[in-house]
């Protein structure tokens, strides 16, 4: 009864504008562990991209959000239990396939809510750390080839999206790159928001508001990337820098100390040197030394 009075309620307000449409009626009783049952059967295509390990995740935020702010009263006192402490706030299963996905790309299994890395993200996130946190400088042209590496678009090929699929999970960056994964985030998650809105009848009205929902995740994508680009200058400048420092330092340490000191030994010896030779020359200071 209650999942039949959410169904009509979501349905009247997609119907209305959207103003207060959510995809809350998805997890009502049996519903998210239906929708994960589901998305293991019959999305298999899509595994490579989203994990079912990763879809769960979202599935457990969307019913956190919904269990804590959008319909508590269709939600058991064991339910409301169990939600994550933290979870994104959105009534939307877009949004948090979105928000896993972002994390695990990110390459950080804490900030991925425990999930595993995207391998790509993982290894890009390991080798610009260990660069900054080198004691050592490192030349910007090393920084550069690094990032390129990462930041090449493969427009030949990921405008196929079986081979983006298909490739997804490998770390073969001259097939797909960090970039071409941050690039096609968005229309991959369309995808399956899409056919599952086809399977479940759940909230997709992005159609009558412009795009909302595709515009405002290549926004949130192109900004973080954006953000990295601005973060990467700065090690290459910092890096550089240190490396420069770390060059004039040894200079200056050999051509000022190293070398002075040495020519400064070297007039010291030669002075012992004449006063030896003039010793030995006067017989009155032999005669004193005896």
């Amino acid at each position: 009864m209650k999942k039949t009075i959410i169904s009509i309620i979501v349905t009247i307000a997609a119907v209305t504008g959207g103003a207060f449409a959510h995809d809350c009626a998805l997890i009502v009783d049996t519903n998210a562990d239906n929708l994960v049952k589901n998305y293991q059967t019959n999305y298999t295509i899509y595994h490579n991209f989203l994990p079912e390990e990763a879809f769960n995740q979202a599935v457990v935020n969307l019913k956190a959000y919904c269990c804590s702010q959008v319909i508590p009263q269709s939600c058991s006192q064991k339910e409301k239990n169990n939600v994550p402490k933290t979870y994104p706030e959105s009534a939307y299963l877009f949004d948090q396939i979105l928000d896993v996905m972002m994390r695990r790309l990110d390459g950080n299994q804490e900030l991925a809510y425990g999930l595993t890395p995207d391998p790509t993200g993982k290894e890009r996130r390991q080798k610009i750390t260990e660069i900054a946190n080198n004691t050592s400088g490192t030349p910007a042209n090393q920084i550069e080839t690094l990032y390129t590496t990462y930041r090449t678009l493969h427009a030949d090929k990921t405008k196929f999206t079986e081979v983006v699929l298909n490739n997804y999970q490998k770390n073969t960056l001259a097939t797909l790159s960090l970039l071409d994964k941050y690039s096609t985030l968005c229309s991959l998650t369309k995808d399956i928001y899409t056919k599952m809105q086809k399977d479940l009848t759940i909230v997709i009205w992005w159609y009558a508001d412009k795009n909302s929902f595709f515009s405002r995740c290549e926004s949130m994508v192109n900004a973080r990337v954006k953000r990295e680009n601005g973060y990467v200058k700065i090690l290459m400048v910092q890096k550089s820098n240190q490396l420069f420092d770390e060059s004039m330092k040894a200079y200056t340490k050999k051509h000022f100390v190293e070398e002075k000191l040495m020519w400064l030994w070297n007039l010291v010896a030669k002075v012992r040197d004449i006063f030896k030779t003039i010793v030995k020359q006067a017989p009155a200071s032999q005669s004193c030394s005896k």
